[in-house]
């Protein structure tokens, strides 16, 4: 969990470092920094903004480290409103766009991030399986998961299954 660190501008990661201590970093789940604003932290079970105010020069350097300092070479991520970094971590990014023939062909002024931790679940599988596995036909069901972030995506085929069976 400590390589994230690695992605935000030394002004950021410093923030975060002396904000997370003592904190179950195991349980933080995204990053939301805005722009002249504050940082949030969302963990599993909470959520806590910090005082400490980032600038746009902060979120201009975040992104150059988390695009290995060529944005260009990152533009269609960044046209679709986010990145993915080493780890799976996805980026959401949000500012001005710049449309043409209704398709977004640049961000700027990227205003705000979201840094969406990506971990390994262990188990997370094991209920559904029985929802989606034709066992005795050794296939499975044509399955499509669809839940809102953050709402558990076993929960939801469960409950789907109940009502369509």
């Amino acid at each position: 969990m400590l390589e994230i660190f690695q992605f935000f501008s030394r002004k950021i990661s410093q923030i975060l470092k002396e904000n997370l201590r003592g904190q179950p970093i195991e349980e933080l789940e995204e990053i939301r920094i805005r722009s002249n604003g504050s940082i949030a932290l969302k963990f599993t079970k909470k959520q806590e903004i910090l005082e400490k105010r980032v600038t746009y020069q902060d979120i201009l350097e975040t992104i150059q480290i988390m695009c290995d300092n060529s944005i260009y070479s990152y533009q269609n991520e960044i046209c679709n409103g986010y990145i993915t970094v080493k780890g799976g971590h996805r980026v959401g990014i949000s500012g001005n766009c710049v449309v043409e023939n209704g398709k977004v062909i640049n961000i700027n002024y990227i205003s705000s991030i979201n840094f969406r931790i990506a971990k390994q679940i262990i188990g997370c599988s094991n209920r559904p399986l029985q929802f989606i596995l034709k066992v005795k036909e050794n296939t499975i069901y044509n399955t499509l998961i669809v839940s809102p972030p953050g709402v558990r995506k076993d929960y939801s085929i469960k409950r789907y299954n109940k009502k369509h069976k």
